[in-house]
């Protein structure tokens, strides 16, 4: 048996014309046979934990399409909930997205810029409701400052909007003009597809992001960019973080 001293291993190569060959001298004990127990046991034991580590690896490999929806609440972090609404269906179907509020977009372009920076190519992708919806494009502008691309924007009754910078590719500006939407416009050079939806008729500044069908429509236009998406199962929501849509 093998007992616990520290086993020192001492690898040396030999090289011929013909051949090479590997010794290895096992200071402290005896080598034992490949056929004994304890030589068993060292087998099964490495290959266990390669085992472990190529786990490891395929649990941390990407299982999405490229892209990440970046949503904005806004004020309060109370009247915006569709966007964590729209954050969970976007996880289910295997995108990455994240939720903020909209005071926290200026760190979060830089962050964008940074990537970008360091080689990340992955579409860049905005969603916002209200003041939210407002940041969405200032975060477009700040970007276009770097010649770095926005994929896709899609705004709930943005309130206050910018003019659309020439590097967005596609907008998407779902509105109520009865109330405190805006509809939006671009700048001269703009080439991209920019749409305003009057939503007058159907919902509310207060409900249209959290309005069933425009969150289908949304979630249609980010598959539409990002090829799909690779289906996973996400973290239940938390219950305080969603709301009923309106009927």
């Amino acid at each position: 048996m093998i007992d616990g001293r520290v086993l020192c291993l001492n690898m040396s190569r030999v090289f011929s014309k013909k051949e090479s060959t590997m010794s290895i001298a096992l200071k402290g004990f005896k080598r034992p046979s490949w056929t004994s127990p304890a030589a068993v046991l060292l087998i099964l034991s490495s290959l266990f934990v390669a085992s472990l580590a190529s786990s490891g690896d395929a649990d941390a490999a990407p299982g999405r399409r490229p892209g990440h929806v970046y949503l904005y609440r806004g004020l309060m972090n109370v009247f915006s909930l569709g966007m964590d609404q729209i954050a969970y269906k976007l996880e289910a179907a295997g995108v990455a997205s994240s939720v903020s509020n909209h005071t926290l977009w200026s760190g979060q372009a830089d962050d964008m810029i940074a990537r970008y920076k360091a080689g990340n190519r992955e579409p860049i992708i905005l969603m916002g409701h209200s003041a939210g919806a407002d940041v969405t494009i200032s975060i477009a502008r700040k970007l276009a400052q770097y010649n770095i691309p926005v994929a896709l924007i899609v705004n709930f009754d943005p309130v206050a909007p910018d003019a659309v910078p020439n590097n967005v590719k596609q907008i998407v500006n779902y509105y109520v003009p009865a109330g405190w939407g805006r509809a939006v416009s671009a700048d001269p050079r703009f080439k991209g597809k920019l749409a305003n939806v009057n939503e007058n008729a159907t919902t509310n500044h207060f409900s249209i992001d959290k309005d069933d069908s425009l969150q289908r429509q949304a979630i249609a236009r980010v598959m539409a960019v990002t090829g799909g998406g690779i289906r996973r199962k996400p973290a239940a929501p938390k219950p305080a973080q969603v709301s009923a849509a309106p009927q």
